[in-house]
C-alpha cells in the first residue's frame, strides 16, 4: 500500500512539474517573450484529437519533467492545435491555419525552433526514445545559447577643422568715382537699377555717393542697357560699362 501511495504521488509530481510548463496561442507575443527572456521558440503543429503521433509526442516527451526541465530555461512554447473534433476557438483555429499555411506545414506532428524574431532554423517530427531522443535531435541548438546582437555603434562624429581667425582689416574710405550704371536686374515690369552705391526702381529717388559727397538722383526710366535719371535736377542717362 505504502509503494502504492509512492508510485501515485510520484507520477503525480511528475505530471505537476510538467504541467508547469506555459504553451502559447499567438506567436507575436512568443516572439516578444523570446526577446525579453534571451529564448528560442518551439513551436508545435498538432491534431490533438485525431493524430496518434502527435498524442504520442505529448504523452512521451512534452508531459515528462525531463523536458519540462530541459525546456523552461531554453523555449517559449507555443501549440498550433488543429483539432478535427473537440471544441476550439474560432479565431484561435483560424490563427493557427495561417501559421501552419506559413511554416508550409505538410503533416503533424511538425515541430519548429525559432529565433526570437521567427526565423526558422530547424524542424523534426514524433522522435521515438522519450524526452532524451527528442532532445537528442535538436542538435547543437539543446546547448546553444542566444546571443543578442550589440546595438549599432554610433558613427563618430567627422573631425571638425580648427577655427581660423583673420583679422578685420582696418577701416578704409570708400572713394566713389563719376556716376555708373553697375548692373539692371529684374523682369521688364519691375526692373532695378545699381547706380554706384545706391539701388532704385522707376520712380524712386535715393542719396549716391560721387567723390566723397551725395547727390541726389531721381530714376525717371530704365532701358534695357541705359537708364535715365535727373541729378541734382539735370537729366542725364548712363550707360552700362560706361561712366
Amino acid at each position: 500500500m505504502r509503494s502504492l501511495i509512492l508510485l501515485v504521488l510520484l507520477t503525480w509530481s511528475q505530471f505537476s512539474r510538467a504541467q508547469g510548463l506555459e504553451w502559447l496561442g499567438d506567436l507575436e507575443a512568443a516572439k516578444e517573450r523570446a526577446k525579453q527572456e534571451n529564448k528560442f521558440i518551439l513551436l508545435c503543429f498538432s491534431g490533438s484529437d485525431w493524430c496518434p503521433a502527435c498524442q504520442k509526442l505529448k504523452s512521451e516527451v512534452f508531459d515528462q519533467p525531463e523536458f519540462a526541465d530541459f525546456a523552461r530555461p531554453k523555449f517559449v512554447l507555443v501549440e498550433a492545435d488543429l483539432p478535427r473534433y473537440k471544441p476550439i476557438g474560432h479565431l484561435q483555429l483560424q490563427a493557427n491555419k495561417a501559421l501552419e499555411k506559413s511554416f508550409h506545414v505538410a503533416s503533424v506532428p511538425t515541430v519548429v525552433v525559432l529565433t526570437p524574431d521567427g526565423q526558422e532554423i530547424h524542424r523534426l517530427g514524433y522522435v521515438p526514445g522519450g524526452p532524451a531522443g527528442f532532445i537528442a535531435q535538436l542538435g547543437p541548438i539543446a546547448k546553444a545559447q542566444i546571443v543578442q546582437p550589440p546595438p549599432p555603434a554610433r558613427e563618430p562624429e567627422p573631425r571638425r577643422r580648427p577655427v581660423t581667425f583673420t583679422p578685420i582689416p582696418p577701416a578704409v574710405p570708400n572713394h566713389y568715382g563719376a556716376l555708373a550704371l553697375k548692373s539692371i536686374s529684374g523682369t521688364k515690369e519691375r526692373r532695378m537699377v545699381l547706380i554706384n552705391n545706391a539701388s532704385m526702381m522707376t520712380g524712386e529717388t535715393a542719396k549716391v555717393k560721387v567723390e566723397d559727397h551725395d547727390v541726389v538722383i531721381s530714376c525717371k526710366e530704365i532701358r534695357d542697357d541705359s537708364v535715365l535719371i535727373t541729378c541734382d535736377g539735370k537729366e542725364m542717362e548712363l550707360t552700362l560699362g560706361k561712366k
